[in-house]
């Protein structure tokens, strides 16, 4: 029986932009859905305040510029440990792609 493999790619030939204008959502430990969202900032900046320690995961849809039809939206996951209370973690701009 043969194998079928497939290689993943950047989903667009367009450069990523920062999300902009985006909701984020935040997911505690190892819940199913999110559990808070904030919208970015017109430079893609967030906030969460009052996290205790713990693990979360960060999301943000973008286009799905993969070709797929009918188009759908991809999550952009990040995840998230804290250490402490007076810790505060700063993530990677979170970048999403548009298809123009």
């Amino acid at each position: 029986q043969e194998e079928a493999r497939t290689v993943l790619t950047q989903p667009s030939s367009a450069p990523p932009y920062p999300a902009t204008d985006h909701n984020v959502f935040l997911i505690y430990g190892d819940n199913v859905g999110p559990d808070d969202n904030v919208e970015t900032n017109h430079e893609g900046d967030f906030v969460f305040p009052w996290l205790r320690p713990g693990e979360y995961t960060v999301y943000v849809y973008s286009e799905d510029t993969s070709g797929t039809v009918p188009p759908r939206d991809m999550a952009v996951v990040r995840t998230v440990t804290i250490e402490s209370q007076t810790e505060t973690v700063v993530l990677d701009t979170l970048t999403v792609y548009k298809d123009l």
